[in-house]
């Protein structure tokens, strides 16, 4: 890419040249046969494959599959961060409309619906190309502009509908949710389903499946409360046997399992360096730099001293929520916890060393608040430090089994009541953690215990009836945010269950039980002459306690924060919003 930009530089200062010694008139008629035109671009099949490839390309912005899903993820309530952090405002609900993340995820998602405009225009114009190619291609382009507009629905609450890369008149009102959805997602979806192959070889893994299609227009119709339609898609992925789930939680997680078992649709990063490339921005010791295809979500989650730039934490409720993932008959953190974060008391390495040791080095490690650090997506388990040019090969998964099984029983208990149906899917998910399975504690507890109450703030935890009422708080209180933690699904849950508010002022009045009991120890210390106390189990919080929901349970209001702002920058450009 750097190369063709040197190229292209040359050629704009040849042709510059050029005006100045030619008569400006015929300058203005002349074609200039370096040019990539339309008439001279899509003459071959290997056009067509490029074509395709750029919007593939898409796939792998920070804002779509990478560092910058952040700035959503952080909204909802397992993710906090410090308030000197530029990630602070978004936990906060400020989120300005000129701020450079809304921008940026609203031009990255039409950059990729753009680039599949343009394959869907212009393929079946193509004599070269048989019905048959023209097809394949075709459904893979639908497939994806399907996807970046459930990106763009999801993250703005609606969009711009722009089927064609041929327009002129950019003028064109904003469109809601269902507008969206039933112009130009349920459509894509159908066709992508009935042309994608359900398997790819080797050397294509990461290309559009149906199995990408099918589990999309499933959570389609979830987000719609559609619970039967997402239901029977659902079952259609889980019935096709295509998938299975990772007898390895974290394997889902690395960057030396790709495209596992589980994987449905899956990005794939390099963050290998490309010796000769001419980025100077982004040169290593040796002289070489990073590829193109890298991913920052690794340095964005990784702790300061070890070289990430912690833009998100995870909150205490989401600590204790890990620690209540219990393994029966064992004291140890269960396989979520271990690949999900990182506590002072982490079981075995965590960047080649004990957390032991990591402490004792730098006492400031899970200090001033500081109880956790993501490791789900970053190089804790073979690296030293994170890469400070923000080098990760870890590929990112937007779909994967386990997050079907727990749609596929959202949508048989929300629909048809089926509660045995509900339990038999999260238990399948529970199992492959390790951890006791709902069926489980009916047997031997006549209930199932709501782990998502602090037990450090309230005691024990209540054991409630297996009700329908009592499995869906489960499955939206601990069974999603801690199977799927840090994968973008949480913001997007609470709005479609219309949760924030409450969830958000049930953290707000534990989070004033917690700085009152911690403040109250310090200074009975302080009172009787003694040291400061030591932090307690299971969170060891140190220094302080961290404030992730001091304002935002007041400010939230539905139609404000939902969803990002459109962009400024598009509403000065569309005279039409």
């Amino acid at each position: 890419m750097n190369a063709l930009k040197k190229i292209l530089i040359v050629k704009l200062l040849a042709g510059m040249f050029f005006m100045t010694s030619c008569n400006h008139d015929d300058f203005l008629t002349r074609d200039n046969p370096n040019a990539i035109t339309e008439q001279t671009f899509w003459q071959s099949e290997s056009d067509a494959e490029a074509a395709l490839t750029t919007v593939y390309a898409a796939l792998q912005y920070q804002s779509i599959s990478g560092g910058h899903l952040t700035y959503e993820m952080i909204r909802g309530d397992l993710g906090g961060t410090n308030d000197w952090v530029k990630h602070f405002p978004y936990t906060e609900l400020i989120i300005p409309d000129n701020s450079r993340p809304v921008f940026n995820k609203w031009a990255e998602c039409y950059n990729g619906i753009f680039r599949a405009n343009q394959v869907i225009d212009n393929i079946p114009t193509m004599e070269v190309l048989s019905e048959e190619r023209k097809t394949e291609i075709l459904s893979q382009a639908r497939f994806l502009r399907a996807f970046f507009y459930f990106e763009l629905v999801h993250t703005f609450g609606g969009g711009v509908i722009k089927t064609s890369s041929k327009i002129t008149d950019h003028n064109i009102p904003f469109s809601d949710a269902t507008e969206v959805t039933n112009q130009v997602i349920l459509g894509d979806l159908e066709y992508a389903m009935e042309h994608l192959p359900l398997t790819r070889a080797s050397a294509d893994l990461g290309r559009s499946t149906w199995g990408m299609a099918t589990t999309l227009l499933g959570k389609v119709y979830l987000y719609n409360k559609e619970w039967t339609k997402a239901a029977v898609e659902f079952k259609k992925v889980i019935d096709s046997g295509l998938y299975q789930l990772s007898s390895n939680y974290a394997e889902n997680f690395r960057h030396d399992v790709l495209y596992n078992s589980e994987s449905i649709m899956e990005v794939p990063f390099d963050g290998s360096i490309n010796s000769g490339a001419q980025d100077a921005s982004n040169v290593d010791d040796s002289g070489d730099v990073s590829g193109g295809e890298s991913t920052k979500l690794a340095r964005w989650y990784g702790p300061y001293s070890l070289g990430g730039w912690q833009g998100m934490m995870p909150t205490y409720w989401a600590h204790e929520l890990m620690v209540a993932d219990s393994v029966a008959g064992s004291n140890a953190h269960s396989s979520r916890y271990n690949a999900t974060l990182a506590g002072r008391d982490a079981e075995g390495l965590y960047y080649n060393k004990t957390p032991a040791d990591l402490k004792t080095e730098v006492p400031r490690r899970w200090g001033n608040g500081e109880s956790s650090y993501v490791k789900k997506y970053a190089n804790w388990y073979h690296m030293d430090l994170e890469n400070i040019e923000n080098r990760s090969s870890i590929n990112y998964k937007h779909m994967r089994l386990a997050d079907v099984f727990l749609m596929y029983a959202e949508a048989v208990l929300e629909g048809e009541g089926d509660l045995s149906t509900a339990i038999e899917y999260i238990d399948k998910v529970r199992s492959r953690a390790g951890v006791v399975t709902i069926q489980d504690y009916i047997n031997n507890d006549g209930g199932i215990p709501q782990l998502h109450i602090s037990q450090e703030i309230h005691g024990a935890h209540p054991i409630v009836p297996a009700t329908i009422d009592n499995i869906r708080t489960h499955l939206r209180m601990v069974e999603r945010p801690t199977e799927l933690a840090f994968e973008n699904t949480r913001w997007r849950d609470l709005v479609r269950w219309g949760m924030v508010k409450d969830v958000f002022t049930s953290h707000h009045n534990d989070e004033l039980i917690r700085i009152e009991r911690f403040q109250k120890r310090i200074d009975d210390a302080k009172e009787n002459e003694l040291p400061t106390p030591a932090p307690l189990p299971p969170l060891y919080i140190e220094g302080r306690v961290r404030p992730d929901f001091v304002n935002n349970w007041n400010f939230y209001t539905s139609g404000k924060h939902d969803y990002f702002p459109i962009p400024s920058a598009e509403v000065q450009a569309n005279e039409a919003i």
